[in-house]
């Protein structure tokens, strides 16, 4: 495993974790993870490095949200989880896949979880790359949630960085306690970030542009993860164009996939050697 920088074209740094394949006949996967996460925090670390011993090729990538607020270190930016913007994410994918080519890896599996998985969604719908053959959500959360969200909760917070956007401090950070149960219980993020995430018309709102995936998707979810499975349940029949989709729950899986790593990394080598 080696561990290499990359540059996206709007100059964020970047760094991936490369596994390079022993055999040349699979696709290789380009892994990232979920918000305020990093490559080697990820539960997709664990299931990475299982699939490279079993002979994939794979590359797990600090997407611009890693951690919570980091500094870009060509510019002094602020950058995290705090400040991205969801359709930015596919200048990292455009890098990450750059990247792959240069290697010689023309035949490329999109995974992400959870907030990683909807980034891979939003790609794939809108910057199709023709190397990506297929894609993969990992418990992917619906955003926003009405189901299961404290929705008053949320539109409160919703109008304080709409004003804090109209005034022109879109950049200014919001202690949020948000009003869901998902891991980021508590968010540190700009009005910018809230509204780009949350909002109305958000690129997070995965339900909403799914005709138009047209690679094999794959759905994945634990049992422990109820907001997540609910969400799987919806998707699949709303991938009206993907080539095929197939959804799985893993039993006893939270949502880092505590114990149950192997479990994901055997549902995923098996999805893939049916492509």
């Amino acid at each position: 495993m080696d561990i290499h920088p990359i540059t996206t074209t709007d100059g964020v740094l970047l760094h991936l974790a490369y596994f390079r394949p022993a055999r040349g006949d699979r696709p290789v996967l380009l892994c990232t993870h979920g918000v305020g996460n990093t490559f080697y925090t990820t539960p997709l670390w664990m299931v990475a490095r299982q699939l490279a011993g079993e002979g994939y090729g794979v590359a797990v990538l600090n997407n611009r949200g890693h951690e919570w607020v980091t500094m870009n270190m060509l510019d002094s930016r602020w950058t995290g989880a705090a400040y991205e913007r969801i359709e930015d994410g596919v200048l990292d994918f455009t890098a990450a896949l750059a990247w792959l080519e240069q290697q010689g890896h023309r035949t490329v599996v999109l995974v992400g979880h959870s907030l990683g998985g909807l980034k891979a969604a939003y790609m794939q719908a809108f910057h199709p790359s023709p190397a990506v053959v297929a894609l993969a959500m990992c418990s992917s959360p619906r955003l926003p949630d009405e189901k299961v969200w404290d929705w008053s909760a949320h539109e409160a917070i919703l109008r304080t960085a709409t004003d804090l956007v109209s005034s022109g401090r879109g950049d200014e950070l919001m202690q949020v306690a948000m009003p869901t149960n998902t891991p980021a219980i508590r968010g540190l993020m700009s009005a910018g970030t809230y509204v780009n995430k949350y909002g109305p018309g958000a690129a997070t709102t995965a339900l909403r542009y799914a005709e138009r995936i047209k690679v094999p998707t794959f759905l994945l979810a634990g049992s422990e993860e109820k907001p997540q499975r609910s969400f799987a349940r919806d998707l699949e029949p709303a991938l009206i164009n993907a080539a095929s989709v197939t959804r799985l729950e893993i039993d006893g899986a939270d949502h880092m996939y505590t114990g149950r790593h192997a479990a994901v990394a055997q549902a995923l080598g098996s999805w893939l050697g049916g492509l």
